[in-house]
């Protein structure tokens, strides 16, 4: 593990003996089996969000996770990396990254090549705001993301798929202090439910959009609606995945279907399929 901030530079191999966290009490090791135990029924993305904003984050405190997986070979501009984002912090969603991929595609090759210089080992960046952490490292965090002090980077090579998936855990504490039994547990839980919940991908709202703004009038938001409800979406699921309330999302409905004359989901997915 590498643990960097203002005061020490600490490069730990995570099969390393040398033990720097107490031991697990037994309410822990209780939390994460239950953490473990939930993973197994999880089959949505709404359900993915609320079991790392809750159960996970009970023994893995953090504010915003984002998942990010693809060709970390290929230059950031290339836009070939994909995105999923769990997070309590306003304004950052996987919309939003969508919206502004090329900054955050920059962030996560600049700490992709971070997690290969420790040898593929999970590390932690504490005090973010610290002036005397490296400037490139300051640089390479989006706008969006100044506002939280400290990261734990975790990667996963896929032999297989031959490409990698990096999990980027930030807080607004300026620290992370995480048994590496915790990151052993429960990492490869969370890789394993992302791949088996359907991919996100990003609105495509100049190519679908051309009949329903056109001719229906709907506002870039509302597109954004219907492409998630096309997708199998729940409510509750483009709430989480745009960063709205449930109710938000019934209101942006309502207008779409006075907009579009229809009254049911299934007839503007229709009309927009066709068109």
């Amino acid at each position: 593990t590498l643990i960097l901030n203002s005061n020490v530079i600490c490069l730990r191999m995570m099969n390393s003996p040398i033990k720097t966290h107490k031991a697990l009490s037994r309410t822990h090791w209780e939390q994460i089996f239950s953490v473990i135990q939930r993973s197994y029924s999880i089959d949505n993305h709404l359900d993915f969000f609320n079991w790392l904003q809750s159960d996970v984050n009970e023994i893995l405190p953090h504010d915003v996770v984002l998942a990010c997986w693809g060709d970390f070979e290929d230059k950031p501009e290339s836009g070939k990396l994909n995105y999923d984002v769990a997070s309590t912090v306003s304004g950052i969603n996987t919309q939003t990254i969508f919206g502004e991929h090329q900054e955050f595609d920059s962030c996560m090759h600049y700490l992709h090549q971070l997690w290969l210089n420790n040898n593929r080992c999970w590390l932690v960046i504490n005090h973010l705001d610290d002036r005397k952490n490296e400037v490139a490292l300051k640089a390479c965090i989006p706008i969006k993301l100044k506002q939280l002090n400290s990261l734990m980077v975790y990667g996963v090579s896929d032999l297989r798929g031959g490409n990698e998936c990096l999990y980027v855990f930030f807080s607004k504490e300026n620290t992370f202090d995480v048994p590496d039994s915790v990151m052993g547990l429960i990492m490869p839980h969370i890789d394993t439910v992302l791949r088996k919940i359907q991919h996100l991908e990003p609105a495509d709202i100049a190519g679908e959009s051309k009949f329903v703004v056109s001719e229906a009038g709907l506002s870039a938001r509302e597109v954004e609606i219907i492409h998630w409800i096309k997708s199998g979406k729940t409510n509750q699921e483009i709430g989480a995945i745009l960063d709205i309330s449930q109710n938000t999302v019934k209101s942006h409905l309502k207008r779409v279907f006075q907009k579009m004359n229809v009254t049911r989901r299934a007839q503007a997915v229709a009309i927009l399929l066709n068109k």
